[in-house]
């Protein structure tokens, strides 16, 4: 059996009811800070392997050479 604590009861109030629409859009901007935070904590993380990978890849070419070289191909120029 679980003991319910003075807080729980409150919590449980707190989910069951209806809100208000400035509650909910403060719960809205709160949820927004923190994926924002996470976000930015990954991206800081992160970083530093992006920028290993980054360098150990191949060379990408451009979507302008491979437009150039695909009429090439059908125009006999090149």
């Amino acid at each position: 059996m679980k003991t319910l604590m003075p807080y729980d009861s409150y919590r449980l109030h707190q989910t069951e009811r209806a809100k208000s629409p400035a509650e909910v859009r403060r719960a809205d901007e709160q949820a927004a800070r923190l994926a924002f935070a996470a976000g930015s904590l990954l991206r800081g993380i992160t970083r530093p392997v992006r920028a290993v990978l980054r360098t150990r890849s191949r060379p990408r070419r451009s979507v302008y050479a491979t437009r150039r070289d695909w009429g090439a191909e059908f125009t006999g120029r090149g």
